[in-house]
């Protein structure tokens, strides 16, 4: 049958439109594809993860059950009364179960019995010599207020799986990106409601939303919504598709930090590995999906607990969980708080941390929980009582020149263990610790002491403390005691243990100015140049300063570099006599027993040597406690340097005694910081 001229036109118009369709289509194809592939490959860049160091549990230490619990508490695991499960712990009596993925390269459970003879630990049938307890997150980076945590699907468990299909996407496994059930039945009730109301968004529906679009209820962006989700679906699988969902999904705020993806999400809402959920918190994560802010487990709990039951009465309908199992988790309770995404005991040493650079992932900090967290609260419990004693210093306050404080807690190695730049230890502030420059006064002795031995004096050589005039160029330098009196001819011991002025500068005119001014150079306390003044302090150091040069006198002369990471210790050069470190530490013993700080003569148990230091009118005050492996310093002050009239003994050894009661009994016992 031939056609007619119009019919012939009509024709060629048709093959026209239908080419332009074909065309079209072909081009929108392209560009969605090439959209599609460059939002999955660009996921967003991942978060640097700062862990502390892990808390190594070795037979015989003395931990009490107690102190034990409150420890891995502290580390973000969940004390439970039923038998642990992932990353849990419970307490019956002397006995601490950790339960699986607690400790590393154990994957049962493990018994820590705490017994009067020390730690025993059992894993099964077999007693083992230590175990390491996993390492708590304690910082990361965050882009944009955004933290993003990557987790390979491998790593997510796989009660988080199921709990989030079952209730997310039921079909997820077996539509094409589009549920037609889901389609029509959001479709009338859109009808119904006369708008766009309802999504029925698959789970991939959900990802071309957060990955491609901008938030809106219309029907064009519906339907762009629809078509980049079955060309995701079309070019990736559906492992591909759950993983970068579960890393991108929006799940709720840790202050101003958007909380993105599983990995960040199961740290701040359970301190657990995506990994280690159990069922129960398994439900929970994957109900704050829908609505974050409303089903937030510690500002809405009783939504929160609806909204699990809601999930795991979907992991039932789809036979993935049994009935009678959905009252007992239902009836477990939610976490109780969170577990911040900068853990606020060490945000200032994080800061310095991430300050350093390094695009590694994770990175394993030197940092150790407990004694940061007896940083955090023992400052201000130990400034409240200073303040309450010495009203003056609220008077400072009132002026606007607060009294301030610092802290160090070093291993001999150089690895900080804990810090603190300034009372309340937010990151941001001035990082006294690090960067403030203050002089350090009596702390000095134990050095000339160390440089005295070395050259033949004794502890007990006699040395006078009298009056003395020394010779600076045109002028006469005429030294005095704190308390303004003498006491004839003393030995070297009695001289460094009461620290006394006038007898300490003799020794070091003994040993030599020059040769003193040296041999702080070799300590790192750079003194501007050779001045009989530097034998009483008169030279500037920062808190971190001080603290390496004591590591010196505790790891037998030998100077650590400081470090901030568990792997960055390097070789320490031997920069002091060992035999002379030795006999200085003897000595420092004594000062807590009777004298600058004998005020802790039987408050403390365990090994403990230890210096006051005091300024010129009394601006400055420190203390020096040296443990078997570690030593802590303190600084307290004010940045407008204000008369305190604080000594080291009335001020920084508050402090220090206030953070040393906070600590668990092992930190009094060397090794208990070794990882």
């Amino acid at each position: 049958m031939r056609l007619g001229r119009r019919g012939r036109i009509a024709l060629r118009w048709l093959a026209v439109l239908v080419g332009l369709a074909s065309g079209g289509i072909a081009i929108l194809i392209v560009y969605g594809v090439r959209l599609v592939d460059t939002a999955m490959a660009n996921l967003g860049r991942p978060g640097t993860v700062v862990l502390a160091r892990p808390l190594v549990l070795r037979r015989g230490q003395p931990w009490s059950s107690q102190d034990l619990g409150a420890a891995l508490e502290l580390r973000g695991f969940r004390r439970v009364t039923w038998p642990p499960g992932r990353g849990e712990l419970s307490v019956e009596g002397t006995t601490v179960r950790l339960g699986p993925g607690v400790c590393l390269d154990q994957r049962e459970e493990v018994l820590a019995e705490t017994r009067p003879a020390g730690l025993r630990l059992l894993a099964g049938s077999s007693e083992l010599a230590l175990v390491q307890v996993r390492a708590p997150v304690i910082g990361t980076t965050a882009v944009s207020d955004v933290v993003h945590w990557t987790t390979p699907l491998e790593a997510v468990s796989g009660n988080l799986l199921t709990a989030v299909v079952d209730v997310e996407d039921r079909t997820f496994l077996s539509h094409a990106g589009l549920s037609l059930r889901g389609l029509l039945r959001a479709a009338l009730r859109d009808l119904l409601a006369g708008g766009v109301r309802q999504g029925g968004s698959t789970i991939t529906q959900q990802l071309a939303k957060i990955l491609m679009l901008r938030p809106a209820r219309t029907l064009p962006r519906k339907i762009a919504e629809a078509w980049l989700a079955a060309l995701i679906d079309f070019r990736y699988s559906k492992k591909e598709i759950l993983e970068a969902y579960l890393n991108r999904i929006y799940l709720g705020q840790d202050g101003g930090w958007q909380i993105q993806g599983v990995g960040a999400a199961s740290h701040f809402y359970f301190g657990k590995r995506p990994s280690d959920l159990e069922i129960d918190e398994a439900a929970a994560l994957a109900g704050l999906i829908a609505a974050p802010n409303r089903y937030d487990p510690f500002t809405h709990p009783q939504a929160a607990l609806a909204r699990r039951r809601v999930v795991l009465q979907a992991m039932v309908r789809e036979g993935h969980l049994d009935g009678p199992a959905t009252e007992l988790l239902a009836s477990r309770p939610l976490p109780g708080f969170p577990r911040r995404l900068r853990w606020p005991p060490a945000g200032q040493a994080v800061e310095v941390i991430l300050g350093q650079g390094g695009l590694e992932r994770e990175l394993v900090s030197s940092v150790d929980v407990d004694a940061a967290a007896a940083v955090w609260t023992g400052i201000p419990a130990a400034l409240e009582l200073v303040e309450s004693r010495f009203p003056q210093l609220r008077g400072l306050a009132r002026q606007g020149d607060p009294l301030q404080v610092a802290v160090v807690v070093l291993r001999i190695d150089g690895q900080v263990l804990a810090m603190a730049g300034s009372r309340s230890g937010l990151p941001g502030e001035f990082n006294r610790a690090v960067d403030a420059r203050r002089p350090i006064g009596s702390l000095v002795k134990p050095f000339v002491a160390a440089l005295a031995l070395a050259r033949g004096w004794t502890a007990e050589s006699p040395v006078d403390d009298s009056p003395l005039a020394v010779t600076v160029g045109s002028e006469v330098w005429e030294p005095q005691n704190s308390d303004g009196r003498f006491r004839g001819v003393i030995t070297l011991r009695e001289a460094l243990v009461l620290s006394r002025n006038l007898p300490m500068v003799r020794v070091g005119l003994d040993v030599g100015v020059p040769a003193v001014a040296e041999g702080l150079r070799g300590l790192g306390l750079a003194a501007a140049k050779p001045n009989p003044a530097i034998l009483l302090g008169a030279l500037e150091a920062s808190p971190l300063q001080v603290a390496r040069a004591y590591a010196a006198l505790l790891g037998e002369g030998r100077l650590p570099a400081p470090t901030w990471l568990l792997s960055g210790s390097l070789p320490s050069p031997a920069v002091l006599d060992p035999l002379a470190t030795a006999g200085v530490l003897a000595m420092l013993e004594d000062v807590p027993r009777r004298g600058t700080a004998a005020s802790l003569s039987g408050r403390v148990e365990g090994w403990l040597a230890g210096k006051t230091g005091t300024t010129d009118e009394r601006r400055d005050s420190w203390f020096v406690g040296l443990r078997p492996d570690y030593v802590t310093v303190v600084w307290v002050g004010t940045d407008g340097n204000a008369q305190t009239g604080l000594y080291g003994a009335t001020g920084a050894l508050e402090v220090w005694s206030a953070i040393d009661a906070r600590l668990p009994r092992t930190f009094r016992s060397a090794g208990r910081v070794s990882p």
